[in-house]
């Protein structure tokens, strides 16, 4: 390889480097002007060097890799992009800071920085894979695209954040996440559409991002660098979100604005490399076998489809999941909720519990696949696209979080998202597939629900609702191993490390046993701090009996029949419990 400045060689990589971070320091200091003004000079000198960087980076991608257009007609695009935001920066400035220039200002800025990234990550490529850089196959389309889509999102809403900060946008809408107690306001202003624009735009950016790591997590965890760059998008955009919270706080204004802007933009540059890194890289990974495509696609009538989907969504887990949630609401208000407040929560309850299990099912399709059990999902058998399922589930997730933060509260609403997250990405994604303590930990997902139902009724948490939170906790266990019993070697063929597989029957249905004593015993307990009477107190005690009765019987002389009859009632106990606690708060 030549000494001289090469696509990758370590001058043309110095340069390129020196380039972005004069970028990324351009956004720093675009923060910092507005607060600082004595600093105007430094700002445009820094503007003049970035300008410098990206005309002798594309002099020397010009004189040495023309023949590589790749990289070559971006890095003359990044003098024009660079030019044109120092002309806005001067400009800018000159005229006293104005709300209007500030977002094309921040856009001009960061493309520039996006601009200098792209060909800084190229520089670092090998060459071999810029001469055959592409995409043929459909699932990496739309997983570069899923990437495109997210940094465009991401550029509206920055764009649009700024124009709220700086306009009277804020003002227009100073209620959350109505816009003055309506979805859309009878007075429509230009402010109230920049302001709604922006809410909407951090729900899309939201479904992107999610869009674009379960792919990683799902297809190409062998390809380290997308596995690296999009955990690391992730974790950034949950920082971002976390450090917008603390604009509630007005005396470090200044300093959390700087960090939402340093945060924003890592994501974007986060977002640039990962596009290179795909666009460039993905074709060495080889894909997994595309259902769509390796199976005979069969043509299914609208209805067909429908059905198909509403299968994804495992309406027999919904029903469980909110008879928790409806009884947790009767629980709280000790009586007959409003019926419309009712209703909004079953639909935001059944839309969230749907998209979590559609997630799951597309992240687990290749385990579904080996295993009897669910061997006959759409998702294995390609009645569904990969591409449909995961659209699909990310739908019903968003529009969940609506429901519950316009029609009922944006306490539920959290409560909600935080659930399908925990069950998304923590239980399905890590927990399932690496440690025996699975459903231990992983159970706190299915005891959101009455948390949420809670909420909704009283807007608040206290003492009452974490019993019902720990009832499902506790329960979660001995409902799980009972089933896990059942299809030991399902979850063994699928290298899924569930207790019966690592530990063996007689271990696990001690384990039943023990987790059934400390369930019934802690549903005893509301009894205790006059959380229910009673009736609650009896039916409880008998319930209990016998869930401990069964799983007695099954430890000590362990059956298939038993553990099935434990199974089929524990469900059954779990409804009865929660539906005697309703009515006896109802009632007395």
């Amino acid at each position: 390889m030549s000494g001289s400045v090469t696509l990758t060689g370590n001058h043309f990589r110095r340069l390129t480097v020196i380039f972005s971070g004069l970028a990324l320091g351009l956004v720093l200091l675009y923060e910092l002007v507005q607060w600082m003004p004595h600093i105007q000079a430094l700002y445009l000198g820094s503007s003049g060097m970035t300008l410098l960087a990206a005309a002798i980076v594309a002099v020397a991608a010009w004189r040495s890799y023309h023949h590589h257009a790749f990289i070559a007609i971006p890095a003359i695009g990044t003098v024009i992009l660079a030019a044109s935001q120092f002309l806005l920066g001067a400009i800018w400035l000159r005229l006293d800071q104005p709300p209007v220039l500030r977002s094309i200002h921040l856009l001009a800025t960061l493309l520039t920085l996006g601009s200098a990234l792209y060909v800084t990550t190229l520089a670092y490529l090998p060459a071999e894979q810029l001469r055959r850089g592409g995409l043929s196959h459909r699932s990496h389309k739309f997983y570069f695209r899923s990437i495109l889509l997210a940094g465009l999102g991401f550029l509206l809403l920055l764009a649009t954040g700024a124009a709220v900060t700086e306009t009277a946008a804020g003002a227009a809408c100073p209620d959350w996440p109505l816009c003055r107690g309506e979805i859309f306001p009878a007075d429509f202003s230009l402010a109230i559409a920049i302001n709604l624009l922006h809410r909407f735009s951090v729900v899309a950016v939201s479904i992107a991002i999610a869009a674009v790591i379960l792919q990683t997590r799902r297809r190409y965890t062998s390809h380290p660098l997308l596995t690296k760059w999009s955990a690391m998008i992730g974790f950034l955009f949950l920082a971002q979100v976390a450090s917008g919270g603390l604009y509630s706080l007005p005396q470090l204004a200044q300093l959390v604005s700087l960090l939402h802007l340093s945060l924003s933009a890592l994501i974007w540059s986060s977002l640039v490399v990962l596009m290179a890194i795909c666009y460039f890289t993905i074709e060495t990974v080889v894909p997994l076998p595309e259902l769509d495509e390796a199976l005979s696609h069969t043509e299914l009538s609208i209805r067909q489809k429908a059905a198909t989907f509403f299968k994804l969504t495992k309406p027999w887990i919904l029903v469980l999941l909110l008879i928790t949630t409806i009884t947790a609401m009767f629980i709280a208000a000790r009586g007959l909720p409003a019926i419309s407040l009712i209703l909004y929560t079953l639909l935001g309850g059944i839309l969230s519990a749907g998209g979590a299990s559609v997630l799951n099912s597309y992240i687990d399709s290749d385990i579904d696949g080996v295993m009897s059990r669910t061997s006959r999902r759409a998702t294995v058998t390609g009645l569904v696209t990969p591409q449909e399922t995961l659209l699909f589930g990310l739908t019903l997730s968003a529009l969940s979080f609506l429901i519950f933060a316009i029609f009922v509260n944006l306490f539920s609403a959290i409560l909600s998202t935080i659930g399908i997250l925990y069950y998304v990405f923590f239980y399905t994604l890590y927990l399932k597939r690496t440690t025996i303590h699975n459903i231990i930990i992983g159970g706190a997902a299915g005891a959101i629900p009455p948390l949420v139902g809670w909420t909704a009724v009283t807007n608040s948490l206290d003492l009452s609702a974490f019993y019902l939170f720990a009832i499902i906790f506790f329960w979660t266990p001995p409902h799980t191993w009972a089933l896990a019993l059942l299809v030991k070697k399902d979850y063994a063929q699928a290298r899924v490390p569930m207790l019966p597989v690592v530990v063996g029957e007689k271990e696990t249905t001690y384990q039943i046993f023990l987790y059934s004593i400390l369930l019934i015993t802690l549903t005893l307990l509301p009894f205790t701090i006059n959380m229910a009477g009673w009736l609650y107190l009896l039916v409880a005690f008998v319930l209990g009996a016998r869930f401990i009765y069964l799983a007695w019987r099954l430890w000590r002389h362990y059956e298939k029949s038993l553990s099935k009859r434990l199974y089929k009632y524990s469900q059954a106990y779990l409804a009865l419990l929660f539906l005697a606690m309703a009515i006896d708060r109802s009632l007395f």
